[in-house]
């Protein structure tokens, strides 16, 4: 599952599992400080946690650093941009935590068992709610003209990129600019954009206002492809194979590094 749904709200599944390891960590530390009737620090759970954040991010600027124009687009996460093993950066906090709080050590070891135990468990009830991955269904598409276009026929013979986008989402206004350049800088891989649920008119006028030019624009009238992603949340990227076969996605608005490690691992002969 690579987002969960909740009311208005679409999370990514990486950060749920975080936020509730965390959270775990938090609570069960909280615990052994009131059983022991020691002084509350929990600002030390926060600096373990925020320096493996930062160390994931870090990981994740230093691999694809080449996709980053300048040091402004580095620190901008909205790009979701985490690579897991910056987050070791956290583990010599942990282990000096250890060492220099000796009255902590038993809550410490606690919090970080709860939170292994907690992402643990996050992360096989959403393996176990992931609807495994199939073939793309030959859904009726429009293009801007009202024409019907068969979406296999697009898509057919070619390893395809696909763009679930709406004109009024705004992290999808966002990585417009990053679709359109990666038509000329992934030349072997197709991207096509499927506008959700909405009407030619303010399509349209949504690209010329903003000098948008993409070769492969439809319209999914019926949101029918988010319904096949079992996911109401935009922007929604599916990676498919030349036979149409899905075989990664991502929930969020893409940036060149992200599209990169989206597409590199999958399609390795396919790069700038």
């Amino acid at each position: 599952m690579n987002a969960v749904i909740i009311g208005p709200l679409a999370l990514p599944a990486p950060a749920l599992v975080i936020l509730l390891a965390f959270f775990s960590a938090l609570l069960a530390f909280q615990w052994w400080q009131k059983r022991r009737q020691h002084n509350h620090c929990e600002g030390v759970l926060w600096l373990i946690a925020l320096s493996g954040l930062l160390g994931a991010r870090l990981a994740f600027v230093w691999r694809y650093q080449d996709q980053y124009p300048d040091l402004l687009s580095m620190l901008d996460v909205r790009d979701g941009g985490w690579w897991w093993p910056g987050a070791l950066l956290a583990l010599p906090l942990l282990f000096l935590a250890l060492w220099r709080l000796p009255r902590q050590r038993g809550g410490l070891l606690i919090a970080a068992g709860a939170a292994a135990a907690s992402a643990g468990v996050t992360l096989m009830v959403l393996v176990a709610l992931q609807a495994p991955m199939s073939r793309l269904p030959d859904t009726p598409l429009y293009n801007l003209q009202g024409k019907p276009v068969a979406l296999h026929a697009i898509t057919g013979g070619q390893p395809t990129l696909i763009n679930l986008w709406a004109s009024w989402c705004p992290p999808c206004r966002r990585e417009m600019p990053v679709l359109q350049a990666a038509q000329d800088r992934y030349s072997r891989l197709r991207i096509v954009l499927v506008n959700q649920g909405e009407r030619a008119g303010p399509v349209r006028r949504y690209l010329t206002e903003q000098g948008l030019q993409f070769n492969f624009l439809l319209l999914d009238p019926h949101s029918t492809l988010s319904q096949y992603a079992g996911s109401t949340g935009l922007p929604l990227t599916l990676l498919v194979d030349a036979q149409g076969n899905e075989l990664a996605r991502h929930f969020g608005p893409l940036s060149s590094a992200t599209l990169h490690h989206l597409v590199q691992p999958h399609l390795p002969g396919v790069s700038p």
